[in-house]
């Protein structure tokens, strides 16, 4: 009894001894012989199946992962670039109005030029809201030397005159307020009238032009000089349409203000004139129409 028990104690052993050097032989014979090439390239068809159903929730998981990750870093990018876009316009609208203010500056500064006469640039601050008086606010005022009745101009023409002042404003009634009125000539043909607001500020009237004098569309109409007040030649509208009744004495003409009163953001302010007074002036034309 004893006996057998020892033989099936050493069985195990006798088979893990004969299994080890069947593993060595084997191992011998596929280093020198390849002999289990086929059996590997067999199992591994038979578990590629296999592994890619295993593998695939690791690599779905991953294309997950990546694509998340991708639509993050394009989101952060394109809140970089909105930002910076945001910020370049922001700079390309201030370097546009600055090329503006610099423009409006350099037509002002050729205008004073070509006048020969002292002038001081102002900013519009204020515009009246009443529609039916036609006043804006300078930023000059008594302390800057400003007077009532001064003339106003931009580099387009006329613009209109002081009507009031305080220490560091004044108020300016333009030339399309429905009592603003200025002796004019046309430029071509010398007919003299007076051009006349209409509360409309794309519209004035040329008043007391006879019916028979040489107006026609597209005459430009300049300050005459008389009343001492415009220089002589500084544009102020262009006739848009003459209309003669042969009842009436007088032609009906309607004109545009050359200066676009509505969008002005600069005018001058015209100093007196201190080689001729104004009431010599006055006198001076006064006789000549005499003569």
């Amino acid at each position: 009894m004893g006996f057998h028990a020892s033989t099936r104690q050493s069985r195990p052993g006798v088979a893990a001894t004969v299994l080890a050097a069947l593993a060595v032989l084997l191992m011998g014979a596929d280093s020198r012989l390849d002999w289990t090439e086929g059996i590997r390239s067999a199992l591994l068809s038979a578990l590629y199946p296999v592994q890619r159903v295993v593998s695939a929730p690791i690599l779905l998981t991953q294309a997950v992962t990546d694509e998340v990750e991708s639509h993050f870093q394009v989101h952060r990018k394109n809140e970089v670039l909105r930002k910076r876009l945001e910020h370049l316009e922001a700079e390309n609208q201030e370097l546009g109005a600055l090329r503006r203010e610099n423009e409006r500056l350099r037509q002002l500064l050729n205008e004073a030029q070509r006048l020969k006469r002292s002038v001081s640039a102002a900013q519009i601050i204020a515009e009246s809201p009443d529609p039916f008086h036609h006043t804006v606010t300078v930023s000059r005022g008594q302390r800057h030397g400003v007077h009532p009745g001064q003339p106003v101009l931009s580099a387009q023409g006329v613009v209109g005159q002081v009507s009031s002042r305080s220490p560091l404003s004044a108020q300016v009634i333009l030339l399309t307020d429905p009592n603003s009125g200025i002796p004019v000539l046309v430029r071509d043909s010398r007919v003299r009238g007076i051009l006349a607001g209409t509360g409309s500020k794309d519209k004035l009237e040329l008043r007391y032009v006879p019916s028979s004098a040489r107006v026609k569309t597209g005459d430009i109409l300049v300050t005459s000089g008389l009343g001492g007040v415009f220089p002589k030649g500084i544009k102020a509208a262009r006739v848009e349409e003459v209309v003669r009744d042969p009842h009436s004495p007088f032609a009906e003409i309607t004109a545009r203000p050359t200066v676009p009163v509505s969008r002005l953001e600069d005018v001058l302010l015209l100093e007196q004139d201190t080689q001729e007074p104004p009431e010599q002036a006055r006198t001076g034309n006064s006789d000549k129409e005499a003569s």
